[in-house]
């Protein structure tokens, strides 16, 4: 296996004289601020399409009405805005900049979430899968010509298959088609803030870096990246085991509606298999395939195996870690032990945060030079 070389990082871009290219993570943690204010400004002065009024377990409705809520985001993402502004052009004190990228990566990454992130997202990415796999079945028939025959086969299953449960597919489809309208605030109200919060956080990470702080912290996290790894990708696993069941007369998890209506236990083995995609994208933060590209995946000469790019993993990665703490406590609290046990976010949120922490450390040569 060849040695992965660490991604040079740009300096402190507090210094004089920094190029351009060091600020990005400044600005970029300032347009995600933005981002949020003027989706909670509009929620304000259109309150039929404020998600935040729905009973989603988000855990600041707990102290705040929905509206109290939606206003101080929105006044919290003015703050960053103004914040990451003044540092762009040198006239922010770093304290200032780290209270309120610290606040915000709390605020909008946790605080703002709840069961109805893991919802949407989950629906999102199982919508979402058939055309990723389609994709990569055309890329592995492209590339891999003595697989063709077996490729073929599993091509003609499937569309076999769907004749068969062709009822059951038009089911589902009737089934989701109310959720669709309108569906892009419910997304909108949940990606904005973690991007946010993932740009705030990166931000503070690469500030404290740059000052010599945490670096042992990152060595020993990235000496023990495997291990996390693993531990993240068990994250999953109940939920997508169980799905499975759905596949026999005797579901587990869905009660008798299960049983009796095909169209949910579509709906069910769809987000099963989110489950499953989830597993192998994390084992993906130590696989080979994690760092470099295969030769014929597409953009490429061809000639050589091209280097992922760290942020292509640390970004989603660091998202769906945040999420999924923002959503611990909620789904603790309306499922109680079952919860705990079959969608644990309380243990796969942090592993996966520390999994992302120690592939980033790896990547970028943080943990080696730590430990020099």
């Amino acid at each position: 296996m060849p040695r992965t070389t660490p991604v040079v990082i740009d300096h402190d871009p507090r210094a004089a004289g920094v190029p351009t290219a060091s600020r990005i993570p400044v600005l970029l943690a300032g347009i995600g601020s933005l981002a949020v204010t003027a989706l909670c400004l509009l929620f304000l002065a259109r309150p039929g399409i404020n998600q935040y009024t729905a009973d989603n377990g988000v855990l600041a409705t707990a102290l705040l009405s929905p509206t109290a809520m939606t206003a101080t985001l929105a006044a919290l993402g003015g703050l960053g805005v103004l914040a990451a502004g003044s540092r762009l052009i040198g006239r922010s004190p770093a304290a200032l900049t780290t209270a309120v990228g610290a606040v915000s990566a709390v605020v909008f990454g946790v605080l703002a979430q709840g069961t109805g992130t893991l919802s949407t997202f989950g629906y999102v990415v199982a919508w979402a899968l058939p055309l990723v796999l389609i994709t990569l079945w055309i890329l592995a028939f492209r590339a891999y010509r003595g697989a063709r025959p077996m490729l073929l086969v599993v091509a003609v299953a499937l569309v076999i298959g769907g004749i068969v449960i062709r009822g059951a597919l038009a089911g589902y489809v009737e089934t989701m088609a109310p959720m669709l309208p309108g569906i892009q605030w419910t997304i909108a109200s949940v990606v904005l803030p973690l991007l946010a919060a993932v740009a705030w956080g990166a931000l503070l990470i690469r500030d404290a870096r740059a000052d010599g702080r945490g670096r042992r912290a990152t060595a020993w996290v990235t000496r023990h990246r495997v291990l996390f790894t693993a531990l993240a990708a068990l994250g999953p696993l109940p939920y997508a085991v169980i799905r499975l069941t759905w596949l026999t007369p005797w579901p587990q998890f869905g009660g008798p509606v299960a049983e009796l209506d095909p169209s949910v236990r579509v709906q069910g083995l769809m987000l099963g298999a989110a489950g499953w995609f989830g597993f192998v994208l994390t084992l993906g933060l130590i696989a080979r395939w994690g760092e470099r590209l295969p030769r014929w995946f597409p953009g490429g000469s061809g000639a050589t195996d091209r280097p992922v790019h760290p942020l292509a993993a640390i970004i989603p990665g660091g998202l769906v870690a945040l999420m999924l703490c923002g959503a611990a406590v909620p789904l603790l609290l309306m499922m109680g032990l079952q919860g705990a046990l079959i969608f644990p976010a309380w243990f796969w949120g942090p592993m996966l945060g520390l999994a992302v922490w120690g592939y980033a450390g790896h990547r970028y040569g943080l943990g080696e030079r730590a430990s020099a």
